[in-house]
């Protein structure tokens, strides 16, 4: 039954007994002299109309408070249905749509709580740094990406604007120019050492309104290194390839054009031709060598699978590093025990080792002796490679084992070399997991340690 027709019925219901108890107290006690009022007839005739409306009203009273207590723990998180069996009227009615409202809400804020787990998840997973801005350019918010990217780990200070993230003014320039209506846009910056790729992408409203804006930070640095290495690789080979067949080509046309008539200078120039012809089978043999191991090193590394021993791949190298030395005037001193223990490598990537850096200790030293010692660790063989030779400069140690690089670029064409016996080398060595430095001093010699692991 409706709460208004209890009411009014238990309004008219009260009034008509009260009336009724005063009309019957009354008429008891009409007498000769006149209608006579009883008090506490009248007392008792307002007395229960009173009690019955308080009563009821405290029932409803509580049931009020109840659905109060209810709606406060629904607007704290707490989603426990409220119970309504005894409850049949606009109340009760009100529960169950109240009930069906928290069971409704409970699912959003669990489908939001979730969706935003995975949020949280993909962004702390993203390599690219991510920063969300508002229509005013307010950060709201920045992923471990972007706090990595720009080096601010740790930090407790909280961001109001990009500006104190990036320090690019331009950069805020164009997230204005985005808010403002213009499409997506790019710039690329420089951090410390770093070269970082900013795009900015609108956030719109359903109606096409700019109300924010997701900026994507990309680490390009190694990229960029890399695109710098190619095009400075496809470069020196160009001139290396061009040097040599340059000086064929010449030679041939001279022949051609009558030299050949003259048994001296046709000669000289045929030793010249097959000279730089071996230069050029060398620089293509190293090459392919540099590609095989790099593409090996990509797959499962350089020899994973194979052992050798030290003094067996030096054997196989001997006679061309005596024959080398021998005709330079220059003492070899290697000093390699049959018990020392196997190496994680093949036996021919280990010679080809040896070869480059005694090979190097011997075409860059003069005069005095050229030595190969082994140490052993726990873990690894340490081999030592060094030379009284003229020496490396020390500013560039860091780049001897690039590609093409060259201290002396003169006196290694003039010495045959080709600029990638380091890389190689260094290729060898990291790709099972060993490591090489360098140490050297002008007018003293260099020594070369290569650590490799045992088998």
């Amino acid at each position: 039954m409706s709460i208004k027709w209890r009411l009014t019925g238990l309004f008219v219901g009260m009034t008509g007994l009260a009336l009724l108890l005063f009309w019957v107290g009354q008429s008891a006690r009409l007498g000769p002299a006149g209608l006579q009022i009883d008090f506490g007839v009248v007392f008792l005739a307002l007395c229960f109309p009173v009690v019955a409306v308080y009563l009821y009203s405290s029932q409803l009273s509580h049931r009020l408070e109840k659905l109060h207590f209810a709606t406060q723990r629904i607007s704290g998180g707490d989603f426990e249905s409220v119970d309504y069996s005894d409850s049949t009227d606009e109340i009760g009615e009100f529960t169950a749509q109240l009930n069906s409202l928290s069971r409704h809400v409970e699912m959003i804020v669990q489908n939001g709580t979730q969706e935003a787990q995975k949020m949280e998840a993909i962004l702390a997973g993203m390599q690219e740094g991510v920063v969300a801005v508002d229509q005013v350019g307010r950060v709201v918010l920045v992923n471990a990406a972007a706090e990595r990217i720009f080096e601010r780990q740790g930090t407790e200070r909280e961001l109001n604007y990009l500006l104190e993230l990036t320090y690019d003014s331009e950069l805020e320039h164009l997230i204005r120019k985005v808010l403002s209506g213009q499409p997506s846009a790019t710039r690329e910056m420089h951090i410390a050492q770093r070269t970082v790729e900013s795009q900015v992408n609108p956030i719109s409203s359903e109606l096409g309104q700019p109300i924010g804006a997701v900026i994507v930070f990309h680490d390009v640095t190694e990229l960029r290194r890399l695109e710098r290495m190619r095009t400075e690789f496809v470069a020196n080979v160009s001139h290396e390839l061009r040097t040599p067949l340059t000086s064929i080509k010449g030679f041939v046309e001279t022949l051609l054009d009558g030299a050949a008539d003259d048994p001296s200078l046709r000669d000289r120039f045929l030793k010249i031709i097959q000279a730089e012809t071996l230069r050029l089978q060398r620089l293509i043999e190293d090459l392919l060598t540099l590609a095989h191991i790099e593409g090996r090193e990509n797959r499962v590394g350089v020899s994973s699978d194979k052992v050798s021993y030290a003094h067996k791949a030096y054997e196989k190298i001997k006679p061309v590093i005596d024959s080398f030395a021998l005709a330079k005037g220059i003492k070899v001193e290697v000093d390699l025990a049959d018990d020392l223990p196997p190496i994680l490598i093949g036996e021919d990537l280990l010679s080809q080792l040896l070869l480059n850096l005694l090979e190097n200790a011997v075409k860059y030293t003069t005069e005095g002796r050229v030595w190969l010692t082994a140490r052993v660790d726990e873990e690894h063989i340490r081999l030592e490679f060094g030379d009284t030779g003229c020496g490396i400069p020390e500013e560039t140690l860091s780049r001897i084992f690039e590609r093409f690089y060259r201290v002396d670029k003169a006196r290694s064409r003039e010495q045959g070399g080709t600029g990638l016996g380091l890389s190689i080398v260094k290729h060898i060595v990291e790709g099972i997991g060993g490591e090489i430095n360098v140490t050297s001093q002008m007018g003293v010699g260099t020594v070369f340690t290569c650590d490799l692991p045992r088998a």
